[in-house]
């Protein structure tokens, strides 16, 4: 009878032990995976330069070189528009800039960089699109998390897909100027041999697009 007793004893005492590292087992495990997922931060980065601004209507477009990003995945991008930058050229210059702002839908361009800087292929032909309000005044965020960049440089900007009326600005572009960027219009231009005839043509842009990445490091 003790004999018996001893067993269940030993019996009972094996399965706590078993549960017992069971149970250690999975606190381990769920320990290890917690520590695992360290949280990600948020790097911005601004390009920037001496201040400049532009109009721009239905159909055109205007994109900026990018290099030298800070390693991570490029989740938003901001532009500028309509910013109080105008209003203080128009004080300086002393006459007031035809403007009349409009909703004005844009859609988002990424090429890669080409030869010669030149522009390469076409990554992104406006599948992102967004609208900045008439009553929009500086930075408008964009997210482009869905997009693939190329790991080095790449050109980014924006096309007008909205109706704008001509001869009147609907939309101010904050841009700067600097030789160590390279931006491309494609605009609408006056045949010079024909003054009621205007075609598009794409120039190399006198100054670039005021943008601030968000990259997730």
């Amino acid at each position: 009878m003790i004999r018996n007793l001893l067993i269940i004893i030993l019996v009972v005492c094996g399965s706590n032990l078993i549960q017992a590292q069971t149970t250690i087992e999975e606190t381990t495990l769920d320990e290890l995976e917690i520590t695992s997922k360290r949280k990600r931060k948020i790097k911005k980065h601004k390009i920037s330069g001496k201040p400049a601004f532009n109009g721009i209507s239905q159909d055109e477009f205007i994109v900026t070189n990018v290099n030298q990003l800070p390693e991570g995945k490029i989740k938003s991008v901001s532009f500028y528009f309509n910013t109080s930058f105008v209003d203080f050229a128009d004080l300086v210059s002393g006459k007031q800039f035809d403007v009349n702002y409009l909703d004005v839908e844009l859609g988002l361009l990424v090429y890669e960089m080409g030869i010669d800087n030149q522009l390469g292929n076409l990554i992104s032909d406006c599948e992102i699109k967004f609208i900045v309000p008439h009553h929009h005044k500086g930075a408008f965020k964009v997210d482009i998390s869905s997009i693939d960049f190329p790991d080095e440089n790449f050109f980014i900007g924006f096309k007008v897909l909205s109706e704008t009326n001509k001869d009147e600005n609907n939309l101010y572009m904050r841009l700067f100027e600097s030789d160590s960027y390279v931006s491309y219009s494609e605009i609408w231009m006056k045949d010079f041999s024909n003054p009621e005839k205007e075609t598009k043509k794409i120039i190399s842009n006198f100054a670039h697009l005021k943008m601030t990445f968000e990259i997730e490091q």
